[in-house]
């Protein structure tokens, strides 16, 4: 079992399959976008299956695949196909924009990809054109509508808190209410120079404004969710809400999270720039006992916490921003 020196099981990996993204979000991506990695840098399909093979092994039980936008990887739905076939006992899901997801969602329920994250920081079109420089709202609402109607998936929206999102908050529970859906809002985390505490949106403001629409009733926290979990229920109906405040309140101590870049490095943290490489021990042998014990080392050192500061408490200069990655190139 993957348990490192603060007794936290590590069975969660996410996988990161690709740093393409068909969005070019403000707080992913600078507007002229980014350089992306070259071809033979990325992992290989078969890579790809045998990492996620070695992390079952030591214990993993749940992995997600993200991005980048994993949808836009040419031969995801073949990691997704062996990782599912080899490994049936795994628990799949998925971090998407929703761009795509009408073209997969055939593939992702034949194989088992019950939970899907879909990303929706708006429901207005025009500030989705703003802040994906994309127009692109009315397809991924359509395509939201369309695996929620499935009856398979277990669908969160998730939110980057931004200044409009409370002005939106109404909007959103009154077109997910009665959906079975949970709305996520996230913190806005510091990756790359473009970040403004000023414009920082913690979520106990976002919690203080769910409270004044309804009856909010904290639920369904466990040991190892990073949200904190929330039922809301008024005027609209009865919604899941989900917070989470990696800036504001920290969860490092229930952290059960390992990443897999899409380049073979190992993160045991999000917001450290320490990296174990995998893929070159990886595409030196077929044996798999050196990347276990580079995947064992690397968890016996994973930190007992991250060092980002809180916006409102810190000052100008010391968010400590991850600048060795971007979050394309880091997975969400």
């Amino acid at each position: 079992m993957l348990t490192d020196s603060f007794n936290r099981r590590l069975d969660y990996l996410r996988v990161s399959v690709t740093d393409k993204c068909n969005l070019r979000c403000v707080y992913c991506m600078p507007p002229g976008g980014v350089e992306f990695l070259p071809h033979d840098e990325v992992l290989r399909i078969e890579e790809f299956a045998r990492l996620i093979g070695i992390f079952a092994r030591l214990g993993v039980r749940k992995v997600r695949f993200t991005g980048g936008e994993p949808l836009v990887r040419r031969g995801f739905m073949g990691i997704v196909e062996e990782t599912s076939r080899s490994h049936p006992h795994l628990e799949l899901c998925l971090t998407t924009n929703g761009i795509l997801l009408d073209e997969a969602l055939d593939d992702l329920e034949r194989h088992g990809v019950r939970k899907l994250n879909i990303s929706l920081d708006t429901l207005s079109a025009e500030r989705y054109r703003a802040i994906t420089g994309r127009d692109e709202f009315d397809r991924v609402i359509s395509n939201i509508t369309h695996a929620i109607e499935r009856r398979f998936f277990d669908v969160k929206i998730n939110i980057v808190l931004h200044e409009g999102s409370l002005d939106e908050l109404g909007e959103f529970i009154e077109f997910f209410a009665g959906k079975n859906v949970t709305l996520r809002f996230i913190e806005r985390m510091p990756f790359g120079d473009e970040y403004e505490t000023s414009r920082f949106v913690p979520s106990d403001r976002l919690v203080e404004h769910l409270g004044s629409m309804g009856n909010l009733v904290r639920s369904g926290d466990n040991d190892t969710n990073v949200a904190m979990m929330y039922d809301l229920s008024g005027r609209f109906g009865r919604i899941g809400i989900g917070v989470i405040p990696p800036m504001t309140h920290k969860f490092c101590s229930r952290c059960n999270r390992l990443r897999l870049t899409c380049d073979g490095m190992l993160k045991t943290c999000l917001h450290s720039a320490v990296e174990y490489d995998l893929k070159t021990v990886l595409r030196l042998s077929d044996d798999d006992d050196p990347l276990e014990a580079i995947i064992m080392d690397a968890v016996s050192a994973k930190p007992e916490a991250h060092r980002l500061a809180n916006p409102l408490e810190a000052g100008d200069g010391c968010m400590a921003i991850v600048r060795n990655r971007r979050m394309s190139r880091t997975g969400g």
